[in-house]
């Protein structure tokens, strides 16, 4: 299981390969299985980090819950190739967010005949931080899960220009940006779940096993921050100002602006003592959690505002966060440049936390939620 978890997370893979992959993902029900679960799932890198944990933990849950998982494409859920309906106990469906709300709706109602007694919910993964699905989904949906959520849902009763996130940078650098309403239907917000981020992924959750990081000790390289900048407007503007600040940082080493292959990457941040990971298209980013595990202390836009499982944004604790703005940028860089200690303590504990998540398990009482 765990070599079908690991070529999964794979950037690219042979057609062979991914066929093998599926068709385990997807093999049949035995006799006496249990709890039949059914996973219609995006298999794309961002998706799958968010299911993987329910294969990964697969024998815990199936002892606690007495769950067993299967995994179908939901493109072929969509085009009416997974014909007929696998029949389940609990529902899980991921599909991308640029699948067509009226055909999502249409799928959930032939879902819903298929099973008519099977539980619903919905696994969202994207980096937006919105509901923007939600008004397409099953009046009797169960749950809506994401991998972070606002601490003040009022975020999610207001039309934003696409998000809170995109919204905002798009007034602040004067942009322009189309005006979507994702408003969530008010019965949604009752349903919201919260799920790890992307550390849960095949090829990231296994370099948590470690009791500690990586030392801070010989590092050479004193900021991590090779961003990409090409995007939306209001993305453009917010990653190129980001770029521009920390590159002008007189007397502090930053590295370069030049696409890396992963393992180059991670070979990088391994020698950087920070790691400046401002926001992509939402908040949670592939940076945050790759810089925890190597060991660089997280600096990123101010997260209060947000509740992640486990919590990773901690002021001063787990990273170290910077006005979003960046006017305090240069003054948080300096500081933690200078004070070995403290960044010591934040790379430790943030490690830490999500090292003890992965060890003891507690993805599978998180999400029992889903199987009570």
């Amino acid at each position: 299981m765990r070599m079908i978890g690991d070529v999964l997370a794979r950037r690219r893979l042979s057609k062979g390969t991914r066929r093998i992959a599926a068709a385990w993902m997807a093999r049949p029900f035995t006799r006496g299985t249990g709890r039949r679960v059914v996973a219609f799932h995006d298999p794309n890198r961002i998706s799958y980090s968010q299911l993987y944990p329910f294969f990964h933990y697969r024998k815990a849950l199936h002892a606690r819950f007495g769950v067993t998982l299967r995994a179908y494409p939901f493109q072929d859920l969509l085009t009416g190739k997974l014909a007929p309906v696998p029949q389940a106990d609990d529902i899980l469906l991921q599909p991308w967010f640029t699948v067509p709300p009226e055909a999502l709706a249409e799928v959930c109602t032939r879902l819903r005949q298929a099973n008519p007694d099977a539980r619903i919910s919905f696994l969202d993964s994207y980096a937006h931080n919105d509901l923007r699905l939600s008004a397409h989904l099953p009046d009797d949906l169960s749950f809506y899960v994401k991998k972070s959520l606002y601490k003040d849902f009022a975020h999610y009763r207001t039309c934003y220009r696409d998000t809170y996130l995109s919204g905002h940078y798009a007034e602040f650098y004067d942009v322009d940006g189309p005006f979507k309403d994702f408003r969530a239907p008010e019965g949604v917000l009752e349903k919201l779940r919260l799920s790890p981020n992307f550390f849960t992924a095949p090829h990231l959750i296994g370099g948590f096993m470690a009791p500690v990081p990586p030392p801070q000790d010989g590092r050479t390289l004193d900021v991590q921050a090779r961003l990409a900048v090409t995007g939306s407007p209001w993305y453009q503007a917010m990653r190129q100002h980001a770029r521009t600040l920390v590159a002008g940082l007189e007397g502090v080493s930053v590295s370069g602006t030049d696409l890396l292959s992963l393992p180059q990457f991670n070979a990088e941040l391994r020698r950087a003592r920070l790691c400046f990971s401002p926001f992509g298209y939402g908040e949670l980013c592939w940076r945050d959690i790759e810089a925890i595990q190597a060991g660089a202390v997280l600096i990123k836009q101010d997260m209060s505002h947000l509740r992640t499982l486990p919590d990773l944004y901690e002021p001063g604790v787990t990273y170290l966060p910077v006005k979003w703005d960046f006017s305090d940028l240069e003054e948080v860089v300096r500081t933690a440049l200078a004070d070995d200690d403290l960044r010591v303590r934040l790379s430790q504990e943030a490690f830490r936390r999500v090292s003890a998540y992965v060890s003891n398990a507690r993805f599978v009482e998180d999400v029992g939620f889903l199987f009570e």
